[in-house]
């Protein structure tokens, strides 16, 4: 069998500039067009993801012009599901535009870059460094980050048997020394997180308003904002 010829510098730097930066079938044809333009050796999905493998590089978009869902959410600090629920609102949908690849779904700058300007909101409780990472756009990142403070919504999670409410399942996971996607993965399938014996709760459209109540190591005053800047706080 005939070993594939090997990679030569100019095919490295140009791979090491799509990976990451581009969904993988963008870096697949792109890739396609340099060889044939430069006459650079055909090189097949699979050779092109060992090579990417070997250079410990990633065949999703997670920095660059493209994120996933995902690559927005490590960006940010939270959950990609957190990015996922954004987008089944249709106002924001129409306005990042997702492109979705198979199961994968991508998010221009561009289109963060115009959520941040026309819905803020969204991206409140996110520091202007994490907002920077994502938008590419310090004066904007710092103009929602200052207007925005708090997160949009009620992010909320209570432990059903013993009724502690915790600011988020960041705050919770903390707290409770365990990882924020056991806290997550409570609250979405009902099932309690094995290692504590707790299921958890989303109050986000849980029934009756329920009064905050802090943590131990929280303050009552650190509870979200509802949609028009008011605490959330139940009539008790």
């Amino acid at each position: 069998m005939t070993p594939s010829p090997r990679w030569t510098q100019p095919e490295l730097d140009h791979l090491d500039k799509l990976a990451g930066n581009v969904p993988f079938p963008s870096l697949l044809r792109s890739m396609k067009h340099k060889a044939t333009m430069e006459g650079w050796p055909t090189r097949t999905s699979k050779a092109i993801v060992m090579r990417m493998q070997r250079s410990g590089q990633a065949c999703r978009a997670r920095v660059g012009e493209w994120t996933t869902t995902n690559g927005a959410g490590e960006l940010l600090g939270c959950p990609g599901t957190r990015v996922e629920a954004w987008l089944r609102r249709p106002g924001i949908a129409a306005i990042l535009a997702p492109d979705r690849i198979g199961l994968i779904r991508y998010i221009s700058r561009r289109s963060w870059r115009r959520l941040a300007r026309e819905m803020p909101r969204v991206l409140g409780g996110f520091s202007a460094d994490a907002l920077f990472s994502l938008l590419e756009d310090r004066d904007l990142a710092e103009a929602v980050a200052a207007a925005h403070p708090r997160p949009m919504g009620d992010w909320r999670v209570r432990c059903i048997e013993t009724g502690q409410i915790w600011a988020s399942c960041a705050a919770a996971a903390k707290e409770l020394h365990v990882t924020q996607a056991a806290i997550s993965g409570s609250v979405r399938k009902r099932h309690p997180v094995v290692v504590l014996g707790m299921t958890f709760e989303a109050l986000r459209g849980a029934g009756p308003s329920v009064p905050h109540q802090a943590a131990p190591n929280e303050s009552i005053h650190g509870s979200p904002l509802a949609e028009d800047g008011t605490t959330q706080q139940g009539a008790g």
